[in-house]
């Protein structure tokens, strides 16, 4: 159920079977026979002493191991002995067979069998486990063994992942076939397809089409990784990168790009660039396969603080929180995918300390805030002890350098080490040090600025973070004169020898930072194809990996970027560095249900290579909803609307729902034959039917692919199964003569008509045994009839088992002749669906007759369609077919589909949905109610002129829509008066008191009943354009015939009405801004809820709020315009009367929408008040 922690316990598995067979020669993980007998009690000591592991460690590492093994594959043996399963056991046999192989025809000096068609990264150590990176988990000669994978403790939040950008260019034809190296098979295009033994290996070997690579014993591994890169660094001085034109940059970036490709590398995670828009450029161009580089994340020029820049030339300059929100924003708009922060010194500048920190807390959390909030993550130049803690505290999520981390900071970053990764960029500091001389920096001169302490302090951190399971990954800061591109490979070295990392762990992890590791940097099915081949064994030599001319081929999504053309056998020449991809029929349609808690349906195209979904949209660009809609525009219409995903991201749905299916028995001549000898079968007692027998199932009954099949106790003990082959009309039509049938088949999909027999003969229709709710299983998917064989061919298995076999060319009545007939009296729409009959071979038909039970697995398949597979289970009182049904409702929702389906909204306990916002974080609390026609926007310019749109540690400031106001939706049902909008804002300020309440029109009558009720809950009243209370009968009625108008003609009149009427005589003439404001705040509401919103107000007449005595324990200012018709002067001096000790203002020149009006005198008044 955990993939992400089950992963994680297979490798520290893993890592304690490498600890064990080091120790013990004698240790077999797989525990099957032929293990070597067992030592003496004083061999296994001697080993012990020999090996300076002490025996707690030894007792403590294999009850973990016995605990991990336990989790991951249960108790198996009924002896309470711990092992593996059959299966896993298996997979060990078969990868030692493998090795023996391989050890085999390297004796014999001939090929071998087993190894790597098409593409990808990483290999299975000695015993036959598989690995990511290189092949192994073996210590760096200082007796020390690696067995965490730190990188797999990072765990970004999943709203932070970066754009799945595609690499274009490769052949979807592309398949190559690697032999004789380390790594178990697997094939098939840009994406690894098998691991294990390749189908038909010999058959590839010999097809043309197939370029063959003979391994000859080297290793095949992961593409690296970089984390620290800057494709627009020139190898030079970078103080002068400023001064070049982006022509250059451009050229430069581009030879950059190659160059990590060349060395080897096929992830890149940019680190800033000297041009805004340079790293997104490049980025595209590499994704559109223009020019060759590895898989890229672009960044955009580093941000700093006017003084705290490193190259002013090269750098986006911000002081305070709003210009670093400004910023930041900035560079989103420009297209990149992180952002970096300047946020420490560096000794080489000689006026920039490494130990100085240049930002503020508040400009750090600024930025974090506005890039987060984006979806974008943030990256930090950050050496000195208080920018590290800074990144720390605010969510900076990569962090570079952190060379002068302190033991509170190491702290902070242990507790938060799922949240973070650091790249040190070890070989700068390594190479500032002792090899900058050549460059006019002297060793000496280096040392005196502080370079040697700090490289020093440098690895003692980060031996310390490695220690503690923090993630630190390799990426070096290259293209300086003394760390020149091309070399990257230094930093593994680094790693190893400076760090204690294994090779294994210095190469891997690098994935993480792309949120992509179910698809980057390992071997598996679906995994991209990029990998090299590397003549040596980087586990004993990582320094290999640093010499080009050892790295033989490189490949980078399934194609082949380098190598030799002695490289392939019968010398095969390799496909170009670019090649056209062909057209890809967007026709695998599969419905889903988005998981965003909108129940918003789409349809999108299934890649069964990838196991992904890419959405669907009309060519307009509108997303499609269903397949009613594909069918009626026609497949051919229909493009890509979006990125690919894992189709775990959606719930899969039935491809066509919310009719019943029409369907057809005893279809297939030896399944009437078995159907009429079983007893079952009550329609009559001939064994071929002289006309189609005809049914239906229920709607209710459809369920999707991957969901359970209902095993109703009590109803059946008969449940069984029939393979069928649906077909989807595409053109309506009546009486539809039988040789023009064939032209309204839109196409076909799979389903399972699920019997209850004995209701079946019972009842003696069909209806009630075919009916129960999960008994027509549909999908996965409908494809249109010209992406299908004329003939299709239909197998049923039951746990593996095959049952069913028949085709279309079986059928007894064929697919023309059934809509024919069924289209005699009744017309057949676009969208309806026909199952066409099964083959012999179901449950009652075997001897003895064997039904289904829970547990049990149908899988049906059918040519070109996929495969049907669900589970049978037993029907609980609450099931998926019921929780749905009790979730329909036929009343409808208004203003809900401006925030697709409730997207951002707050729920509340009673299930209403409200948009609200919260600015600033402060101690009092501003809530602010709009009035009729309003929205939260109508505050904007008081908010800015108070200050609340910045950041500010004095007030929080809540702003919420009305129900059916703004964004906030209102059901049918939902009856709206200013008691329902007071009971709403009372819960959405539930656990709060002293708040200041400003309100204006009709939520002056909401905000001062709430205060009314709640005594202790408000403190402070701002009551702008107040009507009377209670409302007058004349106004009441004018608002109720208003709702009348919105509901029958819409808003165009209302709202040109009530601008006139609402603003001044100097609005009208001087003003167009704010008196445009007023139309379009209206016309921006929903109908319904504006109408409804005039209901409530006209409930007003019977209203009744004693001011007076709320006078005496709120604390209030009344404000209006002169020219206010709704609440004019005098009646607002009259309540103000009332409210002993109630301030007034008379804004002039103002009618009644008073912030548009006159933003500045509304500011100051309330400024005032608020002070």
């Amino acid at each position: 159920p955990d993939f992400t922690s089950a992963t994680s316990n297979l490798r520290e598995l893993q890592g304690l079977y490498t600890f064990f067979a080091d120790l013990f020669p004698w240790f077999n993980p797989s525990g099957t026979d032929g293990a070597a007998p067992q030592p003496s009690e004083e061999e296994i000591e001697r080993r012990i002493q020999a090996s300076g592991v002490s025996e707690d460690v030894i007792v403590e590492r294999t009850q973990r191991m016995m605990e991990l093994q336990r989790q991951l594959i249960g108790d198996v043996h009924e002896d309470g002995d711990d092992g593996f399963p059959g299966g896993l056991v298996g997979d060990v046999e078969a990868a030692n067979q493998i090795r023996q192989r391989q050890a085999m025809v390297e004796d014999d000096d001939k090929p071998t069998a087993a190894k790597l068609a098409s593409m990808s990264p990483s290999a299975d150590d000695e015993r036959g486990l598989m690995t990511n990176g290189v092949n192994g988990h073996h210590g760096n000669g200082n007796a020390k063994l690696d067995i965490m994978n730190c990188h797999e403790a990072v765990n970004f939040d999943p709203s932070l992942k970066p754009k799945n950008y595609q690499i274009k260019g490769t052949s979807p034809s592309s398949k190559v076939l690697f032999l004789d190296v380390n790594i178990i098979d697997s094939t098939g295009r840009e994406r690894i397809k098998y691991v294990g033994e390749v189908p038909n290996k010999d058959d590839l070997r010999k097809n043309p089409a197939v370029r063959t690579i003979n391994g000859k014993g080297r290793t095949l591994m992961s593409g690296l990784g970089d984390a620290h890169v800057h494709f627009s660094w020139n190898n030079g001085d970078l103080a002068a990168l400023g001064g070049l034109g982006v022509e250059e940059h451009t050229l430069l970036s581009a030879r950059s790009a190659q160059c990590y490709l060349d060395s080897g590398y096929t992830m890149a995670y940019g680190a800033a660039s000297a041009k805004e828009r340079l790293d997104v450029v490049i980025r595209d161009a590499i994704n559109e396969g223009s020019i060759p580089g590895p898989r890229y994340l672009a960044n955009g020029k580093e941000m700093a603080v006017p003084d705290g820049e490193l190259i002013a030339g090269i750098t986006a300059f911000a002081k305070g929180p709003l210009e670093m929100r400004e910023v930041i924003r900035h560079h989103i708009d420009l297209g990149v995918d992180q952002i970096k922060l300047s946020m420490s010194g560096e000794q080489i500048t000689e006026i920039r300390d490494a130990q100085d920190c240049y930002f503020t807390d508040a400009e750090t959390a600024a930025c974090v805030d506005e890039a987060h909030r984006q979806g974008i993550r943030l990256c930090a130049h950050a050496r000195a002890r208080d920018s590290v803690k800074m990144c720390i505290k605010h969510g900076v999520d990569v962090i570079y350098h952190a060379s002068w981390i302190d033991d509170e900071g190491m702290d902070m970053l242990e507790k938060a080490k799922e949240k973070h990764i650091v790249a040190p960029g070890l070989n700068w500091l390594w190479a500032t040090l002792y090899e900058s001389a050549a460059f006019g920096y002297s060793f000496e001169k280096a040392e005196k600025v502080g370079y040697k302490a700090e490289l020093d302090a440098a690895i003692k951190g980060l031996k310390e973070m490695h220690r503690r399971g923090i993630t630190v990954l390799p990426g070096g800061d290259y293209g300086f004169n003394r760390t020149p591109h091309g070399t990257y490979a230094r930093d593994l070295m680094h790693f190893v020898k400076l760090l204690d990392f294994t090779p294994y762990g210095a190469t891997a992890g690098v994935a993480k930072l792309f949120m992509r590791e179910e698809e980057l940097g390992n071997i598996a099915p679906g995994y991209f194809a990029d990998c090299i081949l590397v003549d040596g064994d980087p586990i004993k030599n990582i320094s290999v990996l640093q010499n080009h001319d050892k790295l033989d081929v490189i490949m980078i999504n399934g194609r082949v970027h380098k190598a030799s053309h002695k490289e392939f056998v019968a010398y095969e020449h390799p496909s170009p560095v670019m090649e056209s991809k062909a057209e890809v029929k967007l026709n695998n349609f599969i419905a889903y249900q988005l998981k965003d808690g909108t129940a918003r349906t789409r349809i999108g195209h299934h890649d069964r290579d990838t196991d992904k979904v890419i959405p669907l949209a009309f060519l307009s660009g509108t997303a499609i909803e269903n397949l009613y809609q594909v069918i009626e525009v026609g497949a051919d219409d229909v493009i890509a609307g979006g990125d690919p995903f894992p189709l775990g991201e959606v719930t899969l749905l039935p491809p066509i729902n919310g009719r019943d299916v029409l369907a057809v028995g005893k279809n297939y001549s030896e399944h009437a034959k078995e159907f009429n000898a079983s007893g079952y079968d009550s329609s009559d007692k001939v064994d071929i039917p002289t006309h189609p027998v005809v049914f239906t199932k229920r709607a209710t009954s459809i369920v999707a692919s991957g969901e359970d099949v209902l095993l109703h106790e009590g109803f059946t003990e008969t449940l069984d199964y029939e393979g069928e082959i649906g077909v989807i009309i595409g053109k309506g039509g009546f009486q539809i003569d039988e040789d023009k049938a064939e032209d309204h088949v839109w196409g076909y999909t799979i389903i399972n008509d699920v019997t209850a027999r004995e209701k079946q003969r019972d009842h003696k229709q069909f209806y009630i045994g075919k009916s129960g709710d999960s008994y027509c299983p549909m999908g996965p998917v409908a494809m249109p009839k010209s992406a299908l064989p004329k003939t299709l061919t239909v197998n049923t298995y039951v746990n593996g088992e095959q049952r069913q076999k028949g085709n279309t060319d079986d059928l007894i009545f064929s697919v023309s002749k059934l809509i024919s007939t069924l289209s005699q009296s009744q017309t057949l729409r676009p969208g309806d669906t026909i199952a066409t009959g099964t083959p012999a071979g179901v449950g009652f038909g075997l001897k003895p007759p064997v039904f289904l039970k829970a547990g049990d697995v149908v899988e049906i398949s059918v040519s070109g369609l996929g495969t049907l597979r669900n589970t049978v289970a037993k029907a609980e009182p609450d099931n998926l077919v019921t929780t749905k049904v009790i979730k329909e409702s036929a009343i409808s929702v208004s203003n809900l589909a401006i925030t697709n389906g409730g997207l951002g909204l707050t729920t509340f306990p009673n299930g209403k949905q409200l948009n609200v916002r919260t600015l600033g974080s402060g101690p009092e609390i501003l809530v602010f109610v709009h009035g009729l026609g309003g929205d939260t926007n109508y505050y904007t310019p008081l908010l800015h002129s108070l200050g609340l749109d910045a950041d500010q540690s004095r007030y929080t400031a809540i702003l919420y829509d009305l129900e059916g106001h703004g964004l906030s939706p209102t059901k049918a049902t939902s009856v709206l008066t200013i008691q329902s909008y007071a009971d709403d804002l009372a819960s959405l300020l539930d656990g709060k008191s002293s708040v200041t309440l400003i309100a204006h029109s009709m939520g002056c009558l909401v905000a001062s009943l709430l205060a009314s009720q709640h005594e202790s809950l408000v403190k402070k009243l701002i009551l702008i354009g107040p009507p009377p209370c209670p409302l007058p009968a004349a106004g009441a009625d004018g608002a109720t015939k208003r709702a009348a108008t919105v509901r029958a003609e819409g808003l165009r009149k209302v709202a040109l009405a009530v601008a006139t009427a609402g603003t001044s005589a100097k609005t009208k003439t001087s003003n167009s801004l704010a008196f445009t404001a007023v139309q379009m705040s209206v016309l921006s509401q929903d109908p319904e809820g504006y109408a409804k919103g005039c209901t409530a107000l006209a409930s007003a007449k019977d209203l009744k709020i004693d001011f007076a005595e709320l006078g005496e324990s709120v604390q209030t200012l009344l404000i209006t315009g002169d020219e206010d018709k709704v609440s004019p002067p005098e009646v607002v001096k009259g309540l103000g009367s009332k409210m002993k000790g109630a301030a007034t203002k008379v804004l002039p020149d103002v009618g009644h929408w008073h912030v548009f009006e006159d933003p500045q005198g509304i500011g100051q008044a309330v400024k005032s008040f608020l002070s």
